[in-house]
């Protein structure tokens, strides 16, 4: 009663304003939105979440199964074998130049990021069409937020002009760029001449450049996924994990690359560590090693993870290019960007004139979940949404051959199909 009462005379002041200010992640959100739904027994095409539609290798489930039974705490910056692993896969896949002691696990590269976010002053940059979650992270701690222009001619990748223009503004102050590659939302992948052209700028301007990587091996267009850091290690600190590449997000183990010019910062990133998350689950930290050492079946396996994705997307974005629905190029990841600004003047019509109200619109009436583009740093009268490819029956994919990926689309991926057919009704009732 007397907390009532506290909480009722006061407002409730004493919470933190600037967590006030925070809603709940949109993709968590509209992922209970539509199992909500779907456990009323409606019928929902959902491309509002992301999260890998495939089985973790055996190999790394069974690994998790043989460490069950360990119990001990680990180390604050992560088991050591498993930090020499990430080490040699950041050496070999990304070509980053990385060793043991500049690797920390953390409890998801979200969090992370977070860390990072608490720990470093200065103006945050952002390029518009980016993961939802850096925003509010820096929000909540109050800090200051740049976002950086970007355009649909370029997949709204970061250009070099822009990221100049916005050094030359921010002059006296620390900058911090964001930069996530493959991309979310967009499924864009930056070229190495176009993290060339972005290191120069970085390199001029003194910045130091948080590298998003958690979708690094999954790239449509090369094995090989180039990173920043590859380019300038010196101010480069790399994020990543096991939940996009090896299909793990509910193992929560997440992985940092702090760079040797950055060494000083150990102390504070360990202290930090220790007075939060203390250590990672011990299980799951092995079940990481056995997930870095890339064996061949296991890279085998991504790779196919990977054929299946592009095929998916190639059909999503032909079908929806093909009646007028602006699509981001898909190159990564799991998702692409689809735009109704073709169509504006008949969807204002409607008396719609947001991403948000349209996103409504959309579930309600054609059952597809969408998230709006003010999600991803765009304005809400830019009609943009993220599109999640993600629907679609993982296992069964997977015992499909590359020739047969067409058909599995057309006779399996029904939630597939069926939202681009629902899309499809959508701009045909438009006139």
């Amino acid at each position: 009663m007397e907390l009532f009462f506290y909480l009722n005379i006061f407002g409730m002041s004493f919470i933190n304003s600037n967590i006030k200010k925070l809603k709940p992640s949109a993709t968590l959100a509209i992922n209970q939105k539509v199992t909500s739904l779907r456990e009323q027994g409606e019928q929902v095409f959902h491309f509002g979440f992301g999260q890998s539609p495939f089985p973790i290798h055996k190999s790394i489930v069974e690994t998790l199964k043989e460490n069950a039974s360990n119990n001990n705490y680990l180390p604050t910056v992560g088991l050591g074998e498993l930090r020499v692993e990430i080490a040699n896969f950041l050496n070999k896949y990304q070509g980053i130049p990385a060793y043991k002691d500049q690797i920390y696990i953390g409890p998801g590269s979200k969090e992370l990021l977070y860390q990072s976010v608490l720990l470093f002053e200065g103006v945050y940059m952002i390029p518009k069409g980016s993961w939802v979650s850096y925003g509010p992270q820096i929000e909540s701690k109050n800090g200051t937020i740049q976002i950086l222009n970007t355009e649909f001619k370029n997949n709204f990748k970061l250009e070099p002009k822009e990221l100049e223009l916005q050094c030359k503004q921010h002059s006296n102050i620390q900058k911090i760029l964001i930069i996530n590659s493959p991309n979310n939302p967009t499924g864009a992948v930056y070229t190495l001449n176009e993290l060339e052209a972005l290191t120069k700028v970085c390199r001029a301007n003194n910045v130091i450049v948080f590298s998003d990587e958690i979708y690094s091996q999954i790239n449509f267009n090369e094995s090989f996924s180039p990173s920043i850091a590859s380019l300038y290690p010196e101010k480069t600190i790399v994020f990543g994990g096991l939940s996009k590449v090896f299909s793990a997000g509910g193992y929560r183990l997440g992985f940092m690359c702090l760079p040797k010019e950055l060494e000083f910062l150990h102390s504070n990133y360990r202290a930090l560590f220790s007075e939060t998350f203390s250590a990672v689950s011990s299980p799951v930290q092995f079940a990481g090693v056995e997930a870095y050492r890339m064996k061949p079946d296991l890279v085998s396996y991504v790779s196919k993870n990977v054929e299946i994705l592009k095929a998916v997307s190639s059909y999503i974005f032909n079908s929806l290019s093909q009646i007028g629905i602006e699509c981001t190029q898909p190159q990564g990841a799991f998702y692409m960007m689809i735009g109704f600004n073709k169509f504006k003047g008949k969807i204002n019509a409607l008396g719609i004139h947001t991403s948000e109200e349209l996103s409504i619109y959309l579930l309600e009436k054609f059952k597809v979940a969408l998230l709006p583009g003010t999600d991803f740093y765009f304005s809400s009268e830019e009609l943009f949404f993220r599109l999640a490819f993600v629907d679609f029956d993982g296992v069964e994919a997977m015992k499909i051959n590359k020739s047969g990926y067409s058909e599995f689309i057309k006779n399996k991926c029904f939630n597939i199909m069926g939202g681009v057919e629902s899309l499809k009704k959508f701009v045909a009732s438009l006139g």
